[in-house]
């Protein structure tokens, strides 16, 4: 007989209006009717992933990711009848970080005590819930992250100085030492802020713009502003919405036809 173990959901967002917000085209009903099939079938642990530090967010759409992982939870009891216990619902909860060609490259991540006072909401949220387990990431990890990301080319030598100070496999908790990339940082001359904390400007030269992904700038920042509004963008299968990567490729929008 197969071991279940568990399932991987990503709402990404805890709240319909910030799921809006990224694109994310689930709806709390379809996460529970999943959940509940899952459960149904014998799965007894669901792990789901979101993301905190996302653009206009709110302390609401952190109280959501809790009360979502509740009703999972709820879905799931309900599920295993009385005497049948042994569910568990994981939820992994990493902080945004802003990434080049996307609609949030101008984006300015959460500071780290911003990101650690979201986490803390977040744990007096789930209470003492023993079948609900939390899972945070290091907001020094994710402000490393943001850097490298959107970085020029003047990190090379923080590189460099970090990787010289004994900063190997860093994605592994205990082998990061942000301490190490501080010091890095200060004797390059640079400030980790001005590449992850600050807001960058539509007019902004930004140091990956030689590079070309095929989608156009222009339509990355009109995604941008129905992010904003909170207007979802349709999958271009069901009709293009000239981003500009099909002409760009010197071909024809594939989709049109199917």
């Amino acid at each position: 007989m197969l071991n279940k173990t568990g399932l991987t959901f990503a709402p990404e967002a805890g709240s319909q209006r910030l799921r809006d917000v990224i694109n994310k085209g689930v709806t709390e009903e379809d996460l529970l009717t999943t959940a509940r099939a899952a459960f149904s079938t014998g799965w007894r642990r669901i792990k789901l992933y979101f993301m905190m530090g996302l653009p206009t967010e709110t302390e609401e759409d952190i109280l959501a990711i809790a009360e979502l992982a509740k009703k999972v939870l709820t879905v799931g009891r309900e599920c295993a009848g009385r005497g049948k216990g042994g569910i568990q619902v994981s939820v992994s909860v990493s902080s945004f970080v802003p990434k080049p060609q996307t609609p949030f490259q101008w984006e300015a991540q959460d500071r780290g005590r911003e990101l650690a006072g979201k986490q803390k909401l977040l744990r007096e949220a789930l209470g003492q819930i023993r079948a609900v387990s939390l899972a945070l990431h290091q907001p020094e990890s994710s402000l490393l992250e943001a850097v490298l990301a959107r970085g020029d080319r003047r990190l090379s030598e923080v590189i460099k100085l970090a990787w010289q100070a004994g900063c190997h496999f860093d994605s592994w908790q205990e082998q990061f030492f942000f301490s190490r990339w501080q010091e890095a940082f200060a004797k390059a001359g640079l400030d980790p802020a001005f590449y992850a904390n600050r807001q960058r400007s539509k007019e902004e030269l930004l140091p990956w713009e030689h590079l070309q992904s095929g989608v156009n700038k222009s339509f990355l920042w009109q995604e941008r502003t129905r992010a904003y509004a909170g207007e979802r963008t349709a999958d271009c299968r069901a009709g293009c919405n000239g981003c500009g990567v099909c002409p760009n490729l010197g071909v024809a929008n594939r989709f049109a036809s199917e």
